[in-house]
């Protein structure tokens, strides 16, 4: 049996909910996060004989009582929410980058599409994929059962099918156990009646057999919106496998490159982030930033935001310790 959002927090809202309550909210908890009983049990500070005596009804007859175990797992399940939106630490400026991504987020979101777009290392593609994913679903999380939801999925090297459809069902909140089919079937099951999107990023680790998996979430029901980041070599794998990857060549509805941070977005970050700068400062750190990619069109160079804001927490970091000398 699957809780909803509302029923955990109504069953939770509780003094304390009795055992047979407790027991099938623990039970559900374990199938969505993955978690064996054993991991649990140690989460909470229990052996793993407890917790599957728990679960069993026969550690009430043990010990006499169960509302410390009860109250444990209540008070953890409380703290580490599944599918809950993730707080990203930072300002998101408003590039052409940004644009750009938001605009291929919301048109994949919202009208159920497929988009991908490339982007050279340290062009901060996940910092704003996270941030948009969090954004959305703060917004969207009263909407119970109706608001639109975004998951963010990071795409590892080698990683396989089974092992990818585990990562989405995790992000997901959806139970994690079985084999694809059956994490396919939770999946469509949960999100029947809400619009979703999937982000990849780091997409250009998939192999031809992930994409292919994955397209099934996009061509039946719920119909999950897809959005793909990756560097260069992300497209050069569709080149590479263009016959195998026939059928994505009708549903993409874009790729693009990213232009990068520009010398002018660049330079009004640093004075955002530095108001005391003189005009030769902020541009000697811009020019530090830059970094060099290649890709298929040979070497480039671009401002690597990854770079930039790095320094940029160096010099803050440093202003303190300066004054701290000079006074």
């Amino acid at each position: 049996m699957a809780y909803s959002c509302e029923d955990r927090k109504r069953l939770l809202a509780a003094d304390l909910p009795k055992s047979n309550q407790v027991r099938k909210l623990l039970l559900d908890y374990l199938n969505r996060s993955g978690l064996s009983q054993g991991d649990f049990a140690r989460r909470i500070n229990y052996s793993s004989q407890t917790v599957r005596a728990f679960i069993c009804g026969a550690y009430q007859s043990i010990a006499g009582t169960d509302a410390k175990v009860r109250e444990a797992i209540v008070n953890f399940i409380l703290a580490h929410p599944l599918g809950e939106p993730e707080a990203v630490q930072g300002k998101l400026y408003e590039t052409e980058n940004v644009r750009l991504i938001r605009k291929y987020f919301n048109q994949a979101l919202d009208l159920g599409r497929a988009y991908y777009f490339e982007g050279d290392p340290g062009t901060q593609k996940s910092f704003v994929l996270q941030h948009l994913v969090e954004q959305l679903n703060r917004a969207e999380i009263s909407k119970n059962g109706h608001g639109r939801r975004a998951y963010y999925v990071y795409c590892p090297q080698d990683v396989t099918r089974a092992g990818l459809m585990r990562r989405v069902a995790e992000s997901c909140g959806s139970p994690m156990a079985g084999d694809v089919d059956r994490i396919m079937r939770n999946l469509r099951f949960d999100f029947l009646h809400r619009r979703a999107l999937l982000v990849f990023d780091e997409a250009q680790h998939l192999s031809v057999p992930c994409f292919e998996m994955v397209r099934e979430l996009h061509d039946r029901k719920p119909h999950f919106g897809l959005l793909f980041a990756g560097s260069h070599q992300l497209q050069r794998l569709f080149k590479l496998n263009a016959v195998q990857l026939e059928q994505w060549n009708s549903r993409f509805h874009a790729g693009k490159r990213l232009p990068g941070i520009s010398e002018e977005e660049a330079l009004k970050i640093v004075r955002a982030e530095l108001p005391g700068i003189s005009v030769k400062g902020a541009q000697a750190t811009v020019k530090k930033a830059i970094a060099k990619a290649i890709g298929s069109e040979g070497e480039t160079e671009y401002i690597s935001a990854r770079r930039l804001f790095n320094m940029l927490a160096e010099l803050k970091d440093a202003m303190p310790a300066a004054k701290g000398a000079t006074a």
